[in-house]
């Protein structure tokens, strides 16, 4: 039985990690989304503050809680193409949200099609991000992975 369980965890925690794209070669060369970026229904635009320059730049300006979904949503499909055709299909309750936000630090939850649950801690001024995992039934308790990214290198990317 503990056999069974362990070959269990492991194909859980492969598929949870092939979602975001862990596990894919060459992670570290980024690849572009291969269809048009899916887009939070509730997405926003922030007023434009006057006083801001008038200059395009993503580093300028804090991160908003929209643009940090967009980015993750964005980042995962890019490292697994077919995970936006599950999302569309709607046969796997696989989704992102925000569940946590304040002038520091924006969290975005990706419950994946293999029910993990993926946070990513994104610092809003810098954008640089560091990941957990958790597996309920598996792993209940949330571990951080080493996964480390840059939001604004996403949206830099075409990941916006």
């Amino acid at each position: 039985m503990k056999k069974i369980c362990k070959e269990i965890l492991i194909i859980m925690t492969a598929l949870s990690l092939s979602g975001c794209g862990l596990l894919i070669p060459g992670k570290g060369d980024r690849q572009q989304p291969t269809s048009e970026p899916v887009v939070s229904e509730t997405q926003s635009q922030d007023p434009v503050d006057d006083a801001a320059p008038a200059d395009d730049s993503v580093s300028q300006e804090k991160l908003t809680d929209d643009q940090a979904l967009e980015a993750i949503r964005d980042y995962c499909i890019s490292g697994n193409p077919d995970l936006e055709k599950m999302v569309n299909e709607g046969e796997y309750p696989t989704y992102w949200e925000v569940v946590s936000s304040d002038d520091k630090e924006i969290v975005v939850l990706y419950r994946s099609y293999t029910a993990a649950l993926t946070r990513y801690y994104i610092d809003r001024e810098s954008g640089e991000t560091y990941v957990t995992e958790q597996v309920p039934g598996i792993i209940d308790e949330e571990q951080r992975t080493d996964e480390t990214l840059n939001v604004y290198d996403l949206m830099a990317n075409g990941g916006k």
